[in-house]
């Protein structure tokens, strides 16, 4: 068969997803014809992603402007008619990130009005919430999970002409009913083909980092992450996808030499990014046979994700022997009380971070740290304990620690989407195959697309803006928040924070929440001299 596979990536993000490429290598494994139009050069004039944080100071700036060759939104339409009426493709694939569903919905509805040809979503927007893209009219079928099994046995069906009710984690419609397909067990992580990347663009592998453009190679060695932090999909997967077995799951050392290293001697990388979300849990004899065999078998620079729990005074030195350059940690705040309560993120404290960061710096390995701003029910004063703490890693080492910060974001799948739902702190779709999502195009770097009972929107903008300037001194903290309030004596939004309460258990549905009509209104016990409010409605 045919498949055109479509990357519907709409502000300028380059870098191979790990998931589509891996299911366009086993389309192609089993001898479909695969072709894909990826929109990332075509929709902006820059990587927006990257100018963002070029712009307000968190990251050194690295031209790739002339990456890109900006297209209107006709002409981009016009080339993916054009496309599909010369490769006549059987099947139309896509993965969807929730950031741009609504513009791959507008391709996909282009291509229903125009050609007989089925489609399939997956990725992790699908995967979270199923019972919601499979009512999308431009949406023949829903792939939940992983798909390199499912993908491949849905194109036999199709081929062949037989029952689609064979296909595992498979969503679809017979006669307007709804049909849930049963999960199949997540996949060995050995048994993944190595990625075929001769789909994409070579731009999509140079990746700015540190100032410097690398040519990159984008590698998992493992899947999913044991917490279950409030604001992550990988929750969701627990609790969704349940009956397919643990979500945590490594591939073997030998697997990871044996692909990464065959891929390093055709591009000759100069930077190895890993996507795990925690890459180093996994057992310590594990780690030391990685360690040692990457520096003689592999020997390229690599950066990685992990918690920072799993960082020590065993494993940071073999990093760094081992060429590891940089580690991002996902600290979220620094308020321990936001941490601990409403975001879930365990029991690690601002101490523990601080250790932790600080042995970072001890074997020279440079660290990003990760911050958030506009989470329900943050209040101003908080934020400024996130800036505090930051400001004090900084002064660990201001050479080998980096920083960065993004809007909370409420993910369908996520207990915060549940909540700012229920709240009504966003607006959200009716239609069939949006029903529950943010009318607002989600994004992390562009602008707060919840309402905050406890900060105005604006005010929450000017902090993101303004956080680079408080780290380096250029701003100074005010005063008022310089003494740390530990019993949060501002705080009064019992409403909200029992919400946190209700779904410690997990996400729930989109469908079973009742919303309210109006958001709560900024509510605050002010400790603040002279009357003055740590947060007024704007």
């Amino acid at each position: 068969m045919k498949i055109l596979f479509l990357y519907p990536n709409h502000e300028g993000y380059f870098r191979c997803p790990v998931g589509l490429t891996l299911v366009m290598t086993v389309c192609a494994n089993a001898g479909h014809e695969v072709k894909l139009f990826d929109t990332t050069f075509m929709n902006v004039e820059d990587n927006v992603d990257n100018k963002v944080r070029e712009k307000i100071g968190i990251v050194k700036p690295v031209p790739v402007d002339h990456f890109f060759n900006k297209q209107s939104k006709s002409q981009i339409e016009t080339k993916w008619l054009k496309t599909i009426e010369e490769f006549k493709p059987d099947v139309i694939g896509t993965t969807i990130l929730e950031d741009s569903y609504q513009y791959c919905d507008r391709l996909l509805g282009l291509a229903k009005s125009k050609f007989k040809v089925f489609t399939v979503a997956g990725g992790s927007m699908p995967t979270i919430v199923p019972q919601v893209i499979i009512e999308n009219p431009n949406v023949d079928f829903v792939v939940e999970g992983e798909a390199e099994v499912a993908f491949v046995e849905l194109l036999k069906c199709l081929e062949n002409k037989t029952s689609r009710k064979t296909v595992p984690n498979l969503w679809h419609q017979e006669n307007g009913k709804v049909i849930k397909n049963p999960l199949t067990k997540y996949l060995n992580m050995d048994e993944i083909p190595d990625q075929r990347l001769d789909f994409w663009d070579d731009k999509h592998f140079q990746k700015p980092y540190d100032g410097k453009l690398y040519t990159t190679g984008f590698f998992e060695t493992s899947r999913g992450c044991m917490h279950k932090c409030h604001y992550c999909i990988n929750r969701a997967f627990q609790v969704f996808q349940a009956d397919a077995g643990l979500v945590r799951r490594n591939k073997s050392i030998n697997r990871i030499m044996e692909e990464i290293g065959k891929a390093h001697k055709e591009r000759n990388y100069g930077l190895i990014q890993f996507t795990d979300d925690n890459f180093l849990a996994r057992q310590p004899r594990e780690l030391d046979e990685f360690f040692e065999r990457w520096k003689k078998e592999i020997n390229v620079p690599y950066w990685m994700n992990t918690c920072i729990e799993t960082v020590n005074d065993h494993n940071l030195p073999q990093l760094k022997e081992s060429g590891c350059v940089g580690i991002g940690i996902g600290m979220e705040t620094g308020s321990d009380w936001v941490r601990q309560h409403l975001l879930l993120k365990g029991k690690m404290s601002n101490d523990f971070y601080m250790e932790k960061f600080a042995l970072m710096a001890k074997y020279g390995i440079r660290s990003t740290s990760n911050s958030m701003i506009g989470i329900p029910g943050e209040y101003e004063e908080d934020f400024f304990e996130t800036v505090k703490l930051n400001k004090a890693i900084r002064e660990i080492n201001k050479d080998l620690t980096s920083f960065d910060i993004c809007f909370m974001a409420p993910y369908m799948g996520t207990v915060i989407h549940n909540i700012a739902y229920e709240m009504g702190l966003i607006e959200v779709h009716n239609k069939a195959g949006f029903k529950g999502m943010c009318t607002a195009n989600i994004t992390i770097r562009r602008e707060p697309i919840m309402k905050n009972p406890c900060m105005s929107k604006e005010r929450i903008i000017e902090l993101f803006e303004d956080f680079h300037d408080y780290l380096t001194g250029k701003k100074e903290i005010p005063e008022k928040y310089l003494k740390n309030d530990p019993e949060r004596r501002y705080a009064n939004n019992d409403e909200i924070y029992s919400l946190y309460e209700k779904y410690k258990q997990g996400p729930i549905d989109p469908a079973l929440i009742k919303p309210k009509q109006k958001p709560a209104l900024i509510k605050t016990n002010s400790s603040i001299p002279n009357g003055e409010l740590s947060g007024t409605q704007a």
